[in-house]
């Protein structure tokens, strides 16, 4: 598991120094381990730029901007794809990089509850204006082995979403010629239920007032399949 996760670490860290580009993370049960896997290479200065370890609700909210009504909404909560994407948000605007990581999860042996286990995680990844969020039960496992299993996850999942956006690039960058608008919707319309969301953000003027605010402006139009 060791080896794999910085496996995926070094290659995602090369995509990013291709890029030019830099990442910041946002973690809650993983307490850290995904930003000390990142600088355990070398030179993670040039793309690694911060994180944030935010255990509680009241910590997601003051550093990274998570709506109060995000953890009580429906089949919400802080195990959620609307708590990691507000917090994946979040890391981008606190930040200056490219691409976020947030995670959020049930590490164990405690905080299970009747519809949530003990191993189940939410990640969250944005790059550039791309975002995809996604739930994976890795089980009740050891709780380190939790934690580690929701990194290499969180790793996957961002390398995965760096190769849409290379597909994506040439194709957008035609829509944007001829002046199109994908629709802008309220991701409260989303299924909590789904296994993941992905689409299109609309990033915030300088003048807007939350990271909440601006999760609402979500672009569907090039949506993937949603996974029940």
């Amino acid at each position: 598991m060791v080896e794999e996760t910085a496996a995926l670490a070094s290659r995602l860290s090369r995509r990013l120094r291709k890029r030019g580009w830099s990442i910041a993370t946002a973690e809650s049960c993983t307490g850290g381990l995904l930003a000390s896997t990142f600088t355990d290479i070398s030179g993670a200065t040039n793309w690694f730029d911060q994180g944030w370890v935010v255990y509680n609700n009241e910590a997601k909210m003051r550093e990274l901007g998570v709506e109060k009504t995000a953890f009580d909404k429906g089949d919400a909560g802080a195990v959620s794809h609307q708590v990691a994407l507000q917090m994946a948000r979040g890391a981008r605007y606190r930040s200056d990089a490219e691409v976020s990581i947030a995670i959020t999860g049930i590490a164990g042996p405690g905080g299970a509850t009747p519809t949530k286990e003990v191993g189940l995680v939410h990640v969250a990844v944005t790059a550039g204006d791309h975002f995809i969020v996604r739930r994976r039960d890795f089980g009740e496992n050891d709780r380190l082995d939790n934690k580690k299993s929701f990194v290499s996850f969180a790793l996957r999942l961002s390398l995965e979403l760096l190769d849409r956006v290379k597909a994506d690039e040439a194709r957008l960058a035609e829509v944007e010629s001829r002046g199109e608008d994908g629709e802008h919707i309220d991701t409260s319309g989303m299924d909590p239920k789904s296994e993941q969301w992905a689409g299109s953000l609309s990033w915030a003027d300088e003048d807007s007032k939350t990271v909440a605010d601006e999760i609402q402006k979500v672009d569907l139009a090039s949506l993937t399949d949603w996974d029940e």
